[in-house]
């Protein structure tokens, strides 16, 4: 098993960071305290409600944001651009279906894992959910969130998009929407490229706030 698909359970706490050390609030200086308290407001929440964990019961975030704590400049940047892809409009659905493949396709386990959770959430099927993790074509996602994920897989798999696929992406989701899953699909690059870099593990979720 590689370090990167180990779990916390492997690694015990003090480990989350995978080869980051967690970040105390208490250590943080007055620019990545500010980052801090954007992520309780925006990212807790989220995260409570969707059933994955990004913070310990002592305070130290995990996932990716242990990371981007340290580049808070950056982190603030990144949590602008954020705000602004989610508020595009898109659907739960046609964003979960989008972030599970481009997690999938890296693979960075921390992220399949909380986006798994989140797009049962959202009510995507538990098969569909399952299938897009595998790399396979999923069934009985809504139209959008199916040319969407089409969309995705094809960018992240054979790095073009053909024009019949294209055709009925801008049918369904229409030019502005097609940007925005792309700049969706940015984003978790981004992410997946931070949790894998640092080979950041599958919290267990007793460890949560």
């Amino acid at each position: 098993m590689s370090t990167a698909m180990q779990s916390a359970q492997d690694f015990g706490p003090d480990r989350l960071g995978g080869r980051l050390t967690l970040l105390a609030p208490e250590d943080l200086d007055g620019p990545q305290t500010q980052v801090y308290r954007a992520l309780e407001q925006r990212v807790v929440p989220e995260a409570a409600h969707d059933g994955f964990t990004v913070r310990l019961s002592d305070g130290r975030f995990i996932g990716p944001f242990n990371a981007l704590l340290r580049v808070p400049d950056l982190a603030a940047g990144l949590g602008r651009f954020t705000a602004e892809v989610t508020a595009a409009g898109l659907a739960e659905d046609v964003r979960q279906a989008v972030i599970l493949t481009v997690g999938a396709a890296w693979p960075a386990p921390y992220e399949i894992e909380a986006h798994r959770c989140a797009a049962r959430t959202a009510g995507l099927p538990e098969a569909a959910i399952e299938a897009i993790i595998r790399g396979e074509v999923p069934d009985g996602l809504g139209g959008r969130a199916a040319i969407a994920q089409r969309l995705a897989a094809a960018l992240m798999k054979q790095r073009e998009v053909p024009d019949e696929l294209y055709r009925e992406a801008v049918d369904l989701l229409g030019e502005p929407g097609i940007i925005t899953v792309l700049c969706l699909i940015g984003q978790y690059q981004l992410i997946s490229s931070i949790l894998v870099c640092f080979q950041v593990p599958v919290p267990d979720l007793e460890t949560a706030s």
